[in-house]
Order: C-alpha cells, then structure tokens, then sequence
C-alpha cells in the first residue's frame, strides 16, 4: 500500500509533524517537599516551548527511573506530549531497581501509552546479560550510560533535574550532561575498557553542536549531604549552553530559537502537502513490504515531502528570479529609449517596472522561497543517503551515526533544524536485519547506470542541461559583441547614407544588445550555472568511480564501507551547494 504518513496517527511513529524533543536526566531521590516545584518546573518549561512553538509538538524522552524521571514523565502525559522510554534493561529486569510496589505500578503504567524502545535489542545484549547477582555490576553501569546516552542523542533540549554536582558514581546525572554538552562519557556506554576504540566514545568533535541546550532544574538529594552545589538554590532553573565554564543564559539562544521555529516552517508546508501516491518513483529502492519498518518508512515519507517542497519552492524562486531579471532588462530599455529616443512615458514605464519588481522581491524574501528551497532540497538529499544507508545496513543500530553526524556542521547553526528532522526520521525503532540481500539493490537503485534512475543518471542529465545553459549565455554575449561591434562599424562608414530614424534605431540597439547580454550573465552568475557545472562533473566522477570499485568488491562489508564513503562524498558536495546558493540571494539592488 502507498505510504501517506500526511494523516497518520499523530502519536505514532512517522507522525505528521516533526517534534522538538526533549529528554530527561535526573536523579532518583529528590526530597518529597521539592517535588511540587520541580513538577511546575517543568510545566512552566512545557508550556513555555507549546506557545513559542505552536506548530511544533514536544516529545519527551525519559527512562522512567524513581525521581525526576517519573517526575517529567507524568508532567508531560499530562498535557498530552506524546512519551518516549528508552529501557537501558529488559522490563523484568529493570523493575528491580524500583523496590515500592506503587513505583512498579507507576512505571508499568506510564510505559502502556509510551513508545518504548528496547536498548538491549538494538545494542544486540542477550537476554540476561546484565543479571546483576551473577557479578555484572559494570555491563549494569554501562546500560544506564547507554540510556542517557540515547537520551542525549535523540533530543535538542536536555532537562537536568540535578544538584549542579559531579556525579558521584559512573553514568549518572552529570555525567550525561557532560555527554550532552562536550561529546564525551565515561564509562563508554559502547565499548570496553581495555584500551580497545570502537570509534563511538564521541558524539562530534570540538565544534559547537546546535543540541547542546540543557535546562537545569537545581535539586536537591535526600541523603545528608544532599545540598545542591555552591551556589544554587533548590526549585531555581536556568539555561546552560557548552563552554568550559558552563555558561549559564537567560533564555534559548537566538540561533538556536530560529532553528526551532524553522523546524514549525517545514511542519506547516509539509503538512499541507497531498498524499504522496508515487514513493517508489521518487525514492527508487522503496517497496511497500517496507511499511512494517517504521525508521525506513520515517525517512522514506519525510525525504518524498522534502523533495517535493524543494520542488515547489525552488519553481517559485526560479520565477520570481526570473521575473526580477526580466524588470530589469525592461527597465534598461525604458531608460535607454527615453534617453535616445526621448520619449517621455518611458520614465512612467520605468517606475512601474521599478515598482513591480519590488513587489515580486518583497513577496519571495517574506514567504522566504529561497532559504526554503535551498533547505528543504539539503534535506532530501540527507535523507536519501540516510534511507540507503539504513536499508543495505550500513549505518548503526543504537548510535546517532545517521548521515546528519556528517551534514553541515560547518554551517550555521540555524541549519541545525535539518539534522534535528535527520536524527527524528532515521532514529531507530528496532535492530535491523543483517541486509546482506538488500546491497546489492541499493548500489542498482541509489548509484544506477548511465542513463537510469539512479545518482548516475540524475547527474549525467545534470551535467547535460547545464553545459546547454553555460554555452547559451556564451553564445548570447559572443552575438551581442559581434553584432554590437558590426553596428558599429556601419555607423562608422555609413551613418551619413542611412536615414535618421534607423540611426536612432541602431544607437538604441547598441545600448540595449550589451544589456541583454549583462542580464543573462548575471542570471548565469546568480544561479551559479559555471560553478554547478564543475560540480556535477565532479560528482558524476563520484558515482562512476563508485560504481566501478563496488562491481569489484568481494565481501558485502567492502561494499558498505564504499557505500558509507560515497554517502559522505554526497553530503560533502551537497554541503558546498547550499553554500554556492546561500552566497547568491534575492538581491533587487545587485541585479
């Protein structure tokens, strides 16, 4: 069956909007009379994010441990916010930690209308591998920090419910805050601890991340020395952003304030799409006894709405680029046939055209066609990588290494909003099979042959429309100089011969060929033909190159190692197109 996840349930996995998520780290004894500020604590917080973001539903992520886990987590079925629980441990299993009859209750309760997503599974544990009376008190250690690890990876804003303290054993609360904030936990929640790097210790490298925030609500600890750090107050709360000092703000960064609200931009545009009844055309490889896949479906039905909106958006910039374009020609010819042939409603025409022009600006910068399309088509392509991945089983089960760990981070942070739609659409709901079967369909259907549906072929074609483009602006100014200089030369030698009107009519002439000839240049120039040309050469190199090597592979693991490699080949690239376009805006003044 067709995918349509436009009028999908809206708590359920691939629903209609993309959410601003949140997760929580806390500690499991708060004292009783600090739990009713910590609770309208977070409320305030929950109801401060739903009327700044009104088109972006908040989703909770929480472990459901004693304390303030429990406590966010009934905040939020409260107020309907749909809840996410990552168990570090099988159900039975976990249950020990909670030694009240009514918190086993609670939990058990709370976990029936939660989406819950089995850590031991995707982390590929065997069932009883953390019993802890056998000795395993570390592999214990290791899946709480694996926990706050998922939980840190998978939300923008992190709610710390915390002293303000270090942790004071392994994997606690200031540990994943660290994690959220610098990258880095310990214990390694994935690897061993002999030395050995499984490449998976950190999250990013020293650049700032645009899901660093962390909401700390100051607590303190029911045990005698249980006062929050120097400093801090019981019930205060306060924004804290990455720095080596731990800055603490007064409100969310203005950058990453603009990023969330880009992300309620694309929820309103995708969500007025119609259903999308041609997946399997849009994104080759796509099969509907793919539907039970709830992650593949999440990326297949976000890339099939980014695609189109990119689309969409990018026939209405083209347009009013080109209407901008076509004003200004007119208005050269309006000035030069009152200057030359003095004709004075000219001047009236050239305000009008002046004025039109305005109009046709102020309409695509307001709706932002632009910014829109070169965003919505850097989504697309993310998530055509991340689809591929995922399918031929290249990328990871329980880590964050999605394609959007590669895409942009050089770029502004504002951008940020798509990895956070990357991260929600590729997160993963279940292990994924082995897919050995699946790569060999993924290299026919991504990569293609020349000529096909695949990169192939989309960059031959490419390649092919702008080699027409580039050698018709070469060959307009090449005519419009000639043909200039030919006038000229007529003028020259027979000006007393010819009658004065056709005089006039060729002086004009020379004035308006040159213009024509400028404005197509600068059209040239502003959509970046010359440079997208060298790009798509580049990249049909990529993909041949590819193809070529793969066809060589002996072992399914050689050609994911290829696959990976091209995926990041591709974003690389789609990095420097958005930056060619971001460079070259709607600019009525430049044109």
């Amino acid at each position: 069956m067709p995918v349509d996840a436009n009028h999908a349930d809206a708590a359920g996995p691939i629903a209609g909007q993309i959410p601003l998520t949140l997760g929580v780290t806390a500690h499991r004894d708060p004292p009783n009379d600090e739990i009713p500020v910590i609770e309208a604590q977070v409320q305030a917080l929950f109801q401060a994010l739903e009327e700044r973001y009104p088109d972006t539903p908040l989703r909770l992520i929480s472990p459901l441990a004693d304390g303030g886990d429990r406590i966010a987590a009934r905040v939020a079925r409260a107020r309907g916010i749909e809840l996410v629980v990552p168990l570090p441990l099988p159900v039975e299993e976990y249950e020990q930690d909670f030694q009240d009859p009514e918190s086993r209750r609670e939990f058990r309760d709370l976990l029936e209308t939660a989406r819950v997503v089995d850590l031991p599974a995707l982390a590929g544990d065997e069932e009883g591998e953390h019993d802890r009376d056998e000795g395993h008190d570390d592999d214990r250690v290791r899946a709480y920090a694996r926990v706050g690890v998922y939980t840190s990876d998978h939300c923008q804003i992190l709610i710390a419910i915390w002293d303000g303290k270090p942790a004071a054993s392994r994997g606690g609360t200031a540990d994943v805050v660290d994690y959220h904030q610098y990258g880095q936990m310990i214990p390694r929640p994935y690897g061993d601890n002999d030395g050995h790097d499984d490449g998976l210790d950190n999250r990013r490298g020293l650049a700032p991340d645009d899901t660093d925030l962390v909401f700390h609500i100051v607590c303190s600890r029911d045990r005698p020395d249980g006062a929050p750090a120097d400093g801090l107050q019981p019930g205060t709360a306060r924004w804290l952003v990455t720095d080596p000092d731990r800055k603490e703000i007064p409100d969310i960064p203005i950058a990453q304030d603009l990023m969330l609200k880009r992300t309620g931009a694309f929820n309103r545009d995708q969500l007025a799409l119609p259903p999308d009844d041609a997946l399997a055309d849009r994104l080759p490889g796509w099969r509907d006894d793919l539907v039970g896949e709830t992650d593949l479906v999440r990326t297949a039905t976000y890339f099939s709405r980014a695609d189109r909106l990119a689309a969409r958006f990018r026939s209405r910039y083209r347009a009013a680029l080109r209407l901008l374009y076509l004003f200004a020609a007119l208005m050269g010819v309006a000035f030069i046939a009152y200057a030359d042939l003095d004709r004075a409603e000219m001047i009236a025409a050239y305000l009008g055209l002046f004025f039109l022009g305005w109009v046709v600006y102020r309409i695509a910068a307001r709706r932002e066609w632009h910014r829109k399309f070169l965003d919505y088509r850097a989504l697309a392509e993310g998530l055509r990588v991340q689809f591929y991945w995922r399918l031929a089983g290249v990328s990871g089960q329980l880590r964050n290494d999605f394609a959007y760990d590669n895409f942009l981070h050089k770029q502004d942070v504002e951008i940020g909003w798509i990895r956070n739609v990357m991260r929600y659409a590729g997160a993963p709901d279940a292990p994924a099979s082995s897919r050995a079967r699946e790569v060999d369909a993924v290299i026919e259907h991504w990569i293609g042959e020349p000529g096909g549906q695949g990169q192939l072929g989309y960059f031959e074609a490419r390649c092919r429309s702008h080699r027409r483009h580039v050698q018709r602006t070469e060959r307009l100014v090449a005519v419009t100089l000639w043909v200039g200089i030919g006038i000229t030369i007529v003028l020259a030698f027979f000006q007393q011969r010819l009658e004065e009107t056709l005089v006039t009519a060729m002086v004009a002439a020379m004035g308006i060929l040159p213009l024509a000839a400028a404005v197509r240049e600068a059209y040239a120039h502003k959509v970046a033909e010359k440079e997208l040309l060298k790009q798509y050469r580049f990249m049909l190199g990529t993909y041949r190159t590819a193809r070529f090597r793969l066809a060589r592979c002996e072992s399914v693991e050689d050609k994911r190692a290829l696959l990976r490699a091209l995926g990041e080949a591709a974003l690389d690239e789609h990095a420097e197109w958005i930056l060619i376009h971001r460079e070259r805006p709607l600019e009525p003044g430049k044109l």
